[in-house]
């Protein structure tokens, strides 16, 4: 299915805050190239995940939703050799010139360009693909409603936003979901953060008033679905506690991908598996791999009860195997994996930074283990309920378990993130966890339309106003969002600028 082209702003559920944005961004684009026009907008969202954190670079199925906060950009196509790139907010991200000829990351200097040069990157190599090699200049103005370092991925909705507008540029009309996906997937990779799909899949593929079932193997897929309660509704709420996922990869989201893939490997020995694909981002074994090498086939991920039979299993196996609790010195991994220092440096190592004292092996693995069966429990819970409250009451607890383990076992919440997710419950919660990346950024609360204004007043005087004492109206309205499943990546022309 092709990106779509749309010539007014109907998709939008709250059309009139996102006129006014578009008005804005046409002004700046105007006051910062005057006499240009603008070609056509390019727009990705952000997107929330509902349950299924950190276990999309192993490759086991995620359950998000792309919101209505997005990234768009004024695109201007011409025939100079450089790309220009503005920002409605010039003072967090003033202009950058961008010569076609290098589009090369400096990682010394990390600036809002070098995503844009990761977009640039991928979409070359794509328009390659094509047989596009000689690029077109451009000149644009970003804007975008997606908290920064808020966990609801507005790193990913710029690069895909960033990547849609390169390739459109150049003349790709017909540019699929699937491959829109499959290139933006790495973007991010090339300023350090080892991402594993699901926001970009999300941001490119979402759907009004549906959810989307990721699932990375035996492909990258997206399937839309409804939930089953009519007036079931996800509140969003920046925690206003950043995390800047570049600046902390090393501790935090990178250490993660190191210490599964480590698990993954210490698994495969311990277990005597042969032919597992190193098919992690550092060239691992990956836990999913280890589950199907067990097995002795590749679960496809539609029989929701044999991966739930599977994943008991493995969380078994971990309890078995990865015995350390307290954590593995380096020491302790080179004797288990039987390798030397210098070979496991340069397996684990040597290709992202990464900070640690102790490696938390089995809290890694069993968290990847436990959260892909709370994934398969809540789709088996939407397919089979039936009674509103008894749904509400179990999807919740679901969330709850999952908050718990993101802080315990995944260690990627916090003390104040967790006190959010108790005030919530509250006031009207029936479950609160932390999305995305973590250690800082959002929390998402299920609840029901009729609860929507307790959970929010109960949230704003709980937290916020404890917390922040002077924020200000206009901060609390950016900083809770009460969004519906929205669209997903598109092109929108400039016809309705006319009307």
């Amino acid at each position: 299915m092709s990106i779509s082209t749309v010539e007014d702003l109907s998709f939008y559920s709250n059309v009139e805050p996102n006129q006014q944005r578009f008005t804005e961004v046409v002004k700046t684009f105007q006051t910062n190239f005057p006499g240009d026009d603008i070609t056509f907008f390019a727009r990705s969202p952000g997107r929330v995940n509902l349950i299924g954190d950190h276990i999309d670079y192993n490759f086991f199925p995620v359950l998000p939703m792309a919101i209505a906060n997005d990234v768009i950009a004024a695109v201007n196509v011409n025939s100079t050799n450089e790309i220009i790139i503005t920002n409605t907010d010039a003072k967090d991200f003033p202009k950058e010139v961008i010569t076609l000829s290098n589009s090369q990351i400096d990682q010394e200097h990390h600036s809002w360009a070098n995503y844009f040069k990761c977009a640039l990157i991928v979409a070359k190599q794509y328009l390659e693909e094509r047989g596009v090699t000689s690029l077109k200049g451009m000149k644009l103005t970003f804007n975008g409603n997606v908290p920064t370092g808020g966990g609801l991925s507005s790193s990913a909705a710029f690069c895909v936003a960033s990547t849609l507008a390169i390739i459109r540029a150049n003349g790709i009309t017909d540019l699929t979901k699937q491959d829109l996906t499959r290139i933006t997937v790495v973007s991010e990779h090339y300023v350090g953060v080892n991402t594993g799909g699901m926001d970009q899949c999300a941001s490119v593929c979402g759907e009004p008033d549906k959810l989307l079932l990721i699932e990375f193997k035996p492909k990258l897929t997206a399937k839309p679905f409804k939930l089953p309660i009519q007036d079931l509704t996800f509140v969003i709420t920046n925690s206003l506690q950043v995390s800047n996922k570049h600046e902390t990869a090393p501790i935090h989201y990178n250490l993660r991908v190191v210490e599964m893939g480590i698990a993954a490997d210490l698994l495969v020995k311990k277990l005597g598996l042969e032919q597992v694909p190193n098919d992690s981002n550092i060239g691992t074994a990956s836990l999913r791999g280890v589950m199907d090498a067990k097995f002795g086939h590749s679960w496809d991920g539609n029989d929701a009860t044999v991966g739930i039979e599977q994943l008991t299993e493995m969380i078994n196996v971990v309890e078995e195997k990865l015995t350390n609790q307290k954590g593995y010195s380096i020491e302790e991994c080179c004797r288990e994996l039987d390798i030397t220092a210098k070979e496991f440096d340069q397996r684990y190592l040597s290709q992202f930074p990464v900070k640690f004292d102790t490696l938390k092996l089995y809290q890694r693995a069993k968290h990847v283990y436990k959260e892909s069966l709370r994934v398969l429990k809540t789709l088996k819970l939407i397919s089979t309920a039936t009674d509103k409250e008894s749904f509400l009451i179990k999807f919740g607890r679901l969330m709850n378990e999952s908050q718990v383990d993101l802080d315990e076992l995944n260690e990627s919440s916090n003390k104040k993130l967790n006190e959010l997710c108790s005030v919530a419950l509250a006031n009207g919660s029936y479950g609160s966890r932390v999305t995305g990346a973590g250690w800082g950024g959002s929390i998402v609360h299920l609840t029901t339309v009729d609860k929507v204004d307790a959970l929010i007043e109960g949230l704003i005087n709980n937290y916020y106003k404890v917390e922040f004492p002077n924020i200000t109206p206009a901060e609390l309205d950016d900083a809770i969002i009460n969004s519906k499943p929205s669209m997903g990546s598109c092109i929108i022309t400039t016809d309705f600028l006319k009307r």
